[in-house]
């Protein structure tokens, strides 16, 4: 005897939808529009469209600011790092070029590629010459503000390998080059949660970075306010520290739906 009620048999089949469409959208590199996924899971548009924001509001899925949708922080942010980082180009641009204007600074975001940090979203002032490298340059993680934010946040063993590998280059006669120094430097960083260049990477260039958290607090990129130039005290430059952590909060919150406290 069937004890199912009509009310029941609903519930399942929107469950059996929600799985069809969270399989199409965890295959590697899937982007799709809402009339897309109807499509492709012969659905109604409508009824993926009230699918699509259940699941977006639990985290499943995330909606780009071009309107498709790519599996989300609970499905794909761990496991599939091109998915995170595309969500993190995608929620950063506007948040980073509003503080841009509001501040005049350039800012980089950066994640860690290998030995190297690389720049994945950026914001650009107006000036001729902003004094910062292009999206995508891969920068020397050891002698940028935002590589020793990364290499702070990896365990010790990890870490250790990768400033084995970069053998802490000298790029410019302020490039830190003594491994002592240097982990020295990564436990001031991991302690007060910012870091410096000063004149590390580029001659008479400096830049300050906090660390973007995800939900778990684990530190996933580095934000930057970058290309300062002829500055003598980088204390000058904590000014911009709670405008950072302002700025890597939002971001957070936009992936995450959540803020990461700090002290200024």
């Amino acid at each position: 005897m069937n004890t199912q009620t009509p009310k029941n048999n609903e519930t399942i089949k929107m469950v059996e939808r929600a799985l069809q469409v969270l399989d199409l959208l965890r295959a590697p590199n899937s982007r799709f529009g809402v009339n897309e996924i109807a499509k492709k899971c012969d659905l109604n548009p409508s009824t993926t469209f009230r699918i699509l924001k259940t699941l977006e509001k639990s985290g499943w899925v995330f909606q780009l600011s071009d309107d498709r949708y790519i599996s989300g922080e609970k499905l794909s942010f761990i496991t599939e790092k091109n998915n995170l980082y595309l969500a993190l180009q995608d929620v950063a641009l506007f948040i980073m070029q509003d503080y841009t204007d509001q501040y005049g600074q350039a800012m980089n975001l950066m994640v860690r590629n290998g030995k190297h940090c690389v720049i994945i979203q950026q914001s650009r002032t107006n000036r001729f010459v902003d004094y910062v490298p292009p999206m995508h340059t891969d920068l020397p993680i050891h002698a940028c503000a935002g590589g020793k934010i990364l290499l702070s946040s990896l365990p010790i063993n990890y870490a250790e390998r990768i400033i084995n590998a970069c053998e802490l280059t000298k790029l410019t006669e302020d490039t830190i080059t003594d491994t002592e120094r240097f982990w020295q430097e990564l436990r001031q960083t991991a302690t007060q949660g910012y870091a410096f260049d000063h004149k590390e990477s580029t001659e008479n260039g400096s830049c300050i970075a906090v660390p973007v958290y995800d939900r778990e607090g684990t530190v996933i990129a580095a934000i930057s306010f970058s290309g300062f130039i002829g500055v003598e005290d980088t204390d000058d430059l904590l000014k911009y520290l709670p405008i950072l952590h302002e700025v890597s909060n939002k971001i957070s919150h936009s992936l995450f739906r959540v803020g990461t406290e700090y002290s200024a």
